[in-house]
């Protein structure tokens, strides 16, 4: 079961769209392997033409309400469920996927062990790594060059293009709608892996666009807001990363960051407050 969310994109304007059609255009295997969801949050519905996608499944949904990323992967979870899917694609609209990353993730879903509950490839920007990451006290690191497979410690991953055991995502209690867009993907891997799961990393990487690696340009004031409170949200939950002490310290050492390579200081002054807030 794959879902694909967009919101104020055009299906012909979306890498992960037009890429996802080329895959299943050149490869009538995958278009047989996958049933599609595209939920699209944006205020206005378009007009979805089903017939650019022929004998493949295909379900288009616009909510009257924008319920993020959690409602769209919640909604998909429960057709998979339905269909006694096993694995759940999660992708937003700025990936660029290709033939080889579904017949590594084919392959990868054949037969694995019990205890793998998400298999993810290596997302890049510009041509360096940005997913997976490997958790840390302080910070996260990037994996080792070259590796795949499954690591042995923690590991976060972005929801773009990572497949999810259905069972395991139903384990835990499905996607939490209170972290209905920011961290969703941190706190899914972190309970999926506290309660046993393992994570496994193809040997393969894709192209992704994330705004905040361009913040002024792709990120506004009120939606990095949404960002921070949804960080402290999940330090507070799960006691990551060292808990809060080393958070703000954490947002210290950002807001400095931003305060040298960010030309908008509001920026600075939004991560600082987020830094000093009361718990």
């Amino acid at each position: 079961q794959c879902v694909v969310v967009l919101y104020k994109c055009a299906f012909g304007e979306s890498k992960t769209v037009q890429s996802l059609l080329q895959c299943c255009r050149e490869d009538e295997g995958i278009a047989k392997q996958l049933s599609i969801l595209f939920y699209d949050n944006s205020p206005e519905a378009q007009n979805f033409d089903a017939s650019a996608w022929p004998s493949m499944r295909i379900a288009y949904q616009h909510p009257a309400e924008n319920g993020g990323l959690a409602a769209a992967y919640n909604q998909a979870l429960e057709m998979a469920r339905e269909q006694h899917i096993d694995w759940l694609l999660l992708l937003d609209q700025d990936t660029l996927l290709s033939p080889a990353f579904f017949h590594a993730l084919s392959a990868a879903t054949r037969n694995p062990p019990p205890e793998i509950c998400a298999i993810v490839p290596k997302l890049v920007q510009d041509g360096k790594l940005i997913t997976p990451q490997v958790v840390a006290f302080f910070q996260n690191r990037y994996l080792p060059a070259g590796f795949s497979g499954v690591y042995p410690a923690k590991i976060t991953a972005m929801n773009s293009a990572a497949c999810l055991r259905v069972q395991a995502v139903a384990g835990i209690g499905g996607f939490p709608a209170k972290y209905w867009l920011d961290y969703l993907d941190h706190v899914v891997f972190h309970w999926l892996q506290a309660a046993g799961g393992k994570v496994l990393i193809l040997d393969i990487a894709i192209e992704h666009r994330l705004s905040l690696k361009n913040m002024e340009a792709e990120m506004s004031l009120a939606r990095y807001a949404n960002v921070l409170a949804a960080e402290w949200m999940f330090v507070r939950e799960t006691r990551s990363g060292g808990g809060p002490l080393t958070h703000r310290l954490r947002l210290v050492k950002r807001a400095l960051v931003y305060a040298i390579t960010i030309r908008n200081k509001a920026y600075t002054w939004q991560t600082l407050r987020a830094a000093l807030q009361a718990n």
